[in-house]
Parts: C-alpha cells; sequence; structure tokens
C-alpha cells in the first residue's frame, strides 16, 4: 500500500478561519462606520431636546464625526481605514491618535497617510484592563471635544471597534 502524505502547501483550517474572522471583523468595522456616517449626515430634531452638556449648542459648519483611535504602535486595519477616509469628506470627519509614548505615524509605520499628524501631543503607557485604558480614553476624548464641529465619537482600538457616543446639545 502507498502511504499518502498530507499535501504541505495547503493552509489549515484554523488559518481559513483566522482569515473568516479578520474579514467578518473588518466588514463589522466599515458597515458600523457607514452607518454613522449615515446617521450624522441626517438632520437630528430630537438632539436639540436635550441641553445644557457645557458645550455651544449653535455649531459653525458642518457636524463632525470624531474618530478615536487607540492604538499600542501600528494600526493592523489602517488599509481598510484608508479606504473608508478616502471616500468620505474631509468636512465631516476628525481623527485623534493615541499610541503609545514615542511611537510616530509616518510613511514607514502606516500605510494610510490619512494617520499622519494626527497623534496627540501627550500619551501614556496603556495596558489592557488597566486604568491606563481610561486616561488614554480620557485624553482622546479631551482632544476631541476642543473641536465644537465634533458632534459624535467613535472610539476604536487598534483591533475593535469599542462604542459610540452621541453628544448632546
Amino acid at each position: 500500500m502507498k502511504k499518502r502524505l498530507p499535501p504541505s502547501s495547503s493552509p489549515s483550517l484554523r488559518q481559513h478561519f483566522w482569515l473568516g474572522l479578520q474579514l467578518v471583523l473588518s466588514l463589522s468595522v466599515l458597515v458600523s462606520v457607514l452607518a454613522l456616517l449615515r446617521i450624522s449626515s441626517q438632520s437630528q430634531p430630537a438632539a436639540s431636546a436635550f441641553s445644557s452638556s457645557g458645550r455651544s449648542s449653535s455649531v459653525e459648519g458642518t457636524p463632525k464625526i470624531a474618530f478615536l483611535f487607540l492604538a499600542r504602535s501600528n494600526l493592523p486595519l489602517d488599509f481598510l481605514w484608508h479606504a473608508f477616509f478616502q471616500n468620505a469628506e474631509k468636512r465631516n470627519y476628525s481623527i485623534y491618535v493615541h499610541s503609545e509614548p514615542g511611537f510616530v505615524f509616518d510613511e514607514s509605520t502606516t500605510r494610510s497617510p490619512f494617520f499622519y499628524g494626527r497623534q496627540l501631543n501627550r500619551s501614556v503607557k496603556v495596558d489592557w484592563g488597566e486604568s491606563s485604558m481610561v486616561e488614554a480614553e480620557r485624553l482622546l476624548l479631551a482632544a476631541a471635544l476642543e473641536d465644537p464641529a465634533n458632534q459624535r465619537f467613535v472610539l476604536i482600538s487598534d483591533r475593535y471597534l469599542v462604542f459610540t457616543i452621541p453628544c448632546l446639545k
């Protein structure tokens, strides 16, 4: 009897599963962001019923969505975000990035120029599940709140969409 050797070049079931999972996560992020942009582009008369958050109720120009990226170093899905921002109107969004102290997003660390110069001046070393995550998120939100046109906020970790926060006027 001949012994059959398994083909060494065929990908394993685990590799297929991982690739499928990455694809599903990428598509989920993209669909979520597109839905947020659509929501923000529509008028929001219900938001005017809420008041007094300390921010000006009148926004000059177009209300924007602030994308708050919490990254350790690089952004694994930067190619996906590049395609997204390339097709979006710049006046509808802002980008803020918190990364490890000393890490710089430039031509050598990201494939997307949308992240160049978007890093916070101040950052902290983040450990998952520790209070440093909260501090990094607070720094991102504080930077985004400096622009009164930012009316919606999307916090995105280097791997997952974390949550969205509507700004109540």
